[in-house]
């Protein structure tokens, strides 16, 4: 008797462990790859950035529109959420971000109408580089060692390439913005070697998204204008206005 009850009671341990089980399963895709970390990150689908070059005066039209694409699938099944940056409507240049555990990394830099691209890969897989993490602080370095394969319009090439993200506490001045001054922010630094049209510098506040990009967008860095955040926008919404990303007013 006490050998049946002991057996009945390791079942009853064992059926109460798949929940915890259940719970492990991953993340919650329904909006995407990871709606939480989505969220932090500020990769909310159809979500739209409008920048001012000024940091007190919105822009009429924007500066420049950031507009999160829904899950786009690269080679090898590797799924992505892109990340359109527009000028007068036009796109200048798309980010694809890959979320790994949690992990924002960039998979893949296209810059619009030059044919030009890099990918970053681990021998032939689409690997992405590091940019956060979901509890990134000040004072952090990510340090990616890869392999940039960069296109053109009719031939690609295989860089070894180091690149590496340092974050610092970004100063009051970085965290005023048209549309808000935020009390706490990281600034983003990129060191990439060779260069391959890496920002020169971001400012990200956890839960919102980027609220300042420098970028010349072009595969040769050039200048980059610092833009700093002037209105957010959720396409298709009620609120969300009828003007595409970039066009929006004030």
């Amino acid at each position: 008797m006490r050998l049946l009850v002991l057996t009945l009671s390791l079942a009853l341990l064992a059926c109460g462990s798949k929940p915890a089980t259940q719970q492990d399963a991953g993340p919650d895709t329904s909006c995407g790859l990871d709606c939480y970390a989505q969220a932090r990150y500020g990769l909310i689908i159809d979500r739209c950035f409008e920048y001012s070059t000024s940091t007190s005066t919105p822009d009429d039209p924007p500066a420049l529109g950031l507009w999160v694409r829904p899950v786009f699938t690269l080679e090898g099944g590797v799924k992505v959420i892109p990340l359109e940056y527009r000028q007068n409507g036009q796109i200048k240049m798309i980010d694809s971000f890959m979320i790994v555990d949690g992990v924002l990394k960039l998979a893949r830099r296209e810059f619009s109408g030059t044919g030009q691209s890099v990918t970053y890969k681990t021998g032939q897989d689409i690997t992405g580089v590091t940019w956060l993490q979901l509890e990134s602080g000040a004072g952090e370095t990510y340090t990616t060692n890869t392999d940039a394969f960069v296109a053109n319009q009719s031939s690609g090439t295989t860089v070894p390439t180091t690149y590496r993200m340092t974050t610092a506490a970004a100063s009051s001045n970085e965290l005023k913005t048209p549309l808000q001054t935020y009390t706490s922010g990281l600034k983003l630094l990129v060191g990439e070697t060779p260069d391959h049209g890496s920002d020169a510098r971001r400012v990200y506040v956890p839960d919102v998204g980027f609220v300042v990009v420098a970028s010349s967008f072009s595969l040769v860095p050039g200048t980059a204008v610092p833009l700093s955040l002037q209105k957010i926008r959720d396409i298709g919404s009620p609120d969300g206005g009828a003007d595409a990303c970039s066009l929006g007013r004030p």
